[in-house]
């Protein structure tokens, strides 16, 4: 049985452990709310000058191109953030978070402004909701991680068949389950960010640059629960 001295100092670590936990994730947050006003911003400023945004709405070739270059973002950060300078892995979010928001832009010729700021407030509730349920729980979810993540390649098989019939009872299906997958990915993620710094060494680069990738993460689960929500309770114009 412990001492009650060594009770006390296990407790104080344990204490001491989870308040560095909380710190980490709040700057995970930080990034993220940043990103996500950096988008917000680009999205407003795009769509407030309609000669751009018409070009960005009606150019099939510029969209793939910025479709492409936000998939590559994604993909060299989420593997190559730790091997990057805090300044390189900074700007790649920025990057990513404006292009993103370039890209977003066009929602303002499909929903009306009130709507998508309703949305994406009911959105933010959800996501806040998800992702504190995935930091407190005490269950593993790492199985509903890879439940979930199949369930986004279907979803992915979907919208690519979809695109070419064009079904719109198909995608409001696809949008219901994608609140479903990525309300618990956040959970998913939330929980994964956690153990990954409790469970790995940082030194104080690692830990701001883990944070960034982290932050990555989460930005592209609420901008899908956005995004879904949107198409199924988006006032259209």
């Amino acid at each position: 049985m412990l001492k009650a001295d060594d009770y006390c100092t296990e407790r104080m670590m344990n204490m001491f452990e989870r308040a560095k936990a909380q710190t980490f994730i709040s700057r995970v947050f930080l990034h993220m709310t940043w990103a996500l006003v950096l988008t917000g911003f680009t999205a407003l400023g795009v769509a407030s000058y309609p000669p751009f945004l018409y070009a960005v709405a009606t150019n099939p070739f510029g969209v793939l191109i910025l479709a492409l270059l936000e998939i590559a973002l994604v993909v060299y950060l989420s593997r190559r953030a730790l091997e990057l300078s805090v300044g390189a892995a900074y700007l790649g979010m920025a990057a990513f978070a404006v292009i993103n928001g370039v890209t977003l832009s066009v929602i303002f010729l499909v929903y009306t402004a009130r709507s998508i700021f309703l949305v994406f407030f009911a959105s933010a509730a959800l996501f806040l909701v998800t992702s504190a349920f995935g930091y407190v729980t005490k269950r593993d979810l790492s199985a509903a991680g890879r439940f979930l993540f199949m369930t986004l390649v279907g979803l992915i098989l979907m919208s690519l068949l979809n695109f070419i019939f064009r079904s719109e009872a198909v995608m409001y299906l696809y949008s219901a389950v994608s609140v479903f997958v990525f309300s618990g990915l956040t959970a998913y993620d939330t929980q994964l960010l956690r153990r990954l710094y409790e469970f790995t060494e940082l030194d104080g680069e690692q830990y701001e640059k883990l944070a960034i990738v982290g932050a990555l993460r989460l930005y592209l689960d609420l901008i899908n629960i956005f995004l879904s929500l949107l198409r199924l309770f988006g006032r259209r114009r």
